[in-house]
């Protein structure tokens, strides 16, 4: 529906195109989410042609078409097209791919400015430090929204979003909607495509983040280095954003001995040289039992001990992130030791489900090689018995991860059972070849290709000092088989059987 409150004839004009005033609802550039008064940007994309799609979005409402040119000398021209019985202008508009995003900021007006944003790249961790830092500020009586993996909104009231990082039209009206709900933070996820395709402006981010690197996304990036190249671009290197480093990492530890003077930068980590740089956290004497992980925090602004609930050497390395957001927005660390005691696990991130006389299910995101190390080392350290793995990699993906995977899980579990995650448009079993490839056929490797029935059976296997760790599927509710999302929670699937109400072994597996 149109909104009073937005111009496209005045945005258009910081552009150099002149059209009669409007009334327009929000800008959209996928044809499917149109609603009637919406304005249509045709783009050509990275995948798909928009303007190939301009009548669809007519016919279902647009009320104006703004539309990507192939010369300069078509900007700002527009043309009156018929589609049935409707007519629409179309506006063309040259290099549209490559500035969305300031058109989006300009007819949004700009809601970021009133809001302190905070964007965190990474392999991983991006989701949880971005929970964290929602939940921590909650505790500091400041209203932080997230925009990420999980969705969009406040904690309590999240919307599903396709992308990690949403396009620039979408990502304004939910800046928009959060200014509308006086919202002071927000703490976004921000990929390595989104910066690459121009989804956000790193300009825009108050706050960057650093949480690590390792491989993942090469079928996109190619090199290791050019994945690198993507997530360094987050900084500005200037002093109106202030950067948080993960201190530990090799990548970024390169990046900060070549640290432009004029950007501020808060290093964090768990090694000794942390405390060489000027603003740094430090976490010292960690130990971990089955409440949680207990740490020193060390920082150049004092000493804190620090309790926390969240498993794993990684989640140290999340709240460190997080909690130096805290510093860069200069609030006090003091109220910080009984905020962290309140953190709840995050949603499919080394989330524990138990039930008395059954073993600990660990629901976990993991699906790179990194991140499935790191979450079986956490694992090992709060398991009593047995360490079971249930996991698989996604089709259509980075393959040369998947033996990677397969000779971690083999190393780090004492059983592992390989199955399906996300298979696309690939045989399940190719992709089970692959990962089977970097494991030496030992005993120890089950193959069940069937998710939910390898589930029930490493359930209704393990004894009761056992964990189990589930990996890949983390907080998702469905799995993708070719282009159907078939409905799967693999929470809810544990809750069943610790419930009694799938208890019994499968018989459909086999031994690798």
């Amino acid at each position: 529906m149109p909104d009073p409150n937005y111009a496209i004839d005045q945005a258009l004009a910081l552009f150099d195109i002149c059209i009669d005033p409007v009334a327009t609802g929000n800008l959209v550039n996928d044809s499917r989410e149109i609603q009637s008064g919406d304005i249509f940007c045709a783009v050509l994309g990275t995948n798909q042609d928009g303007r190939q799609h301009i009548e669809k979005a007519v016919l279902a409402g647009a009320k104006l078409v703004i539309s990507q040119c192939q010369h300069h000398l078509q900007h700002g021209s527009v043309i009156k097209r018929t589609f049935g019985d409707t007519s629409v202008n179309l506006v063309q508009f040259y290099q549209l791919d490559s500035r969305l995003y300031e058109l989006a900021r300009a007819y949004y007006r700009e809601p970021q400015a009133g809001m302190t944003i905070t964007g965190i790249t990474g392999t991983n961790g991006k989701t949880s430090t971005s929970q964290i830092i929602a939940k921590l500020l909650a505790a500091y009586r400041q209203n932080c929204a997230i925009i990420g993996t999980v969705g969009a909104g406040t904690l309590d009231a999240l919307t599903p979003i396709a992308n990690t990082t949403p396009g620039p039209t979408q990502l304004h009206q939910l800046l928009a909607g959060f200014a509308a709900q006086d919202i002071s933070d927000v703490a976004m996820e921000v990929s390595s495509h989104a910066l690459t395709q121009n989804r956000v402006c790193p300009g825009m981010l108050d706050i960057a983040v650093f949480t690590n690197l390792s491989r993942d996304h090469l079928d996109y990036h190619q090199t290791m280095e050019n994945y690198a190249e993507a997530k360094f671009s987050i900084f500005t290197g200037k002093a109106g954003q202030t950067a948080i480093v993960n201190g530990d990492d090799v990548q970024g530890r390169e990046k900060l001995a070549q640290w432009p003077s004029a950007q501020p930068v808060i290093v964090f980590g768990r090694s000794e040289h942390i405390k060489s740089y000027d603003l740094y956290l430090r976490a010292s004497q960690i130990k971990a039992d089955n409440r949680g992980t207990a740490f020193a925090l060390e920082t150049h602004l004092g000493n804190f001990e620090i309790n926390s609930p969240l498993m794993g050497d990684f989640n140290v390395d999340n709240l460190l992130a997080a909690i130096a957001v805290l510093v860069a927005k200069g609030l006090p660390l003091e109220p910080l030791t009984e905020a962290v005691k309140t953190l709840t696990p995050i949603l499919g991130r080394m989330e524990n489900i138990s039930a008395p006389g059954k073993a600990t299910a660990v629901v976990d995101y993991a699906h790179t090689p990194d991140a499935l190390e790191k979450a079986l080392q956490a694992c090992r350290r709060h398991c009593q018995g047995q360490l079971w793995l249930v996991f698989g990699c996604g089709g259509d993906r980075d393959k040369g991860k998947r033996p990677e995977m397969g000779k971690i899980g083999e190393q780090l579990a004492d059983h592992v059972v390989i199955t399906n995650d996300n298979p696309r448009h690939e045989a399940a079993e190719l992709i089970a070849s692959d990962i089977l490839a970097g494991c030496q056929k030992s005993e120890k490797i089950t193959l069940i290709l069937d998710r939910a029935q390898a589930v029930r059976s490493v359930l209704s296997r393990a004894k009761a000092e056992d964990m189990v760790l589930l990996a890949g599927k983390g907080h998702e509710d469905y799995i993708i088989l070719g282009d159907e999302k078939i409905e799967y929670n693999e929470r809810e699937l544990v809750l069943d059987f610790f419930s009694g109400e799938s208890g019994e072994k499968d018989q459909n597996e086999s031994r690798s």
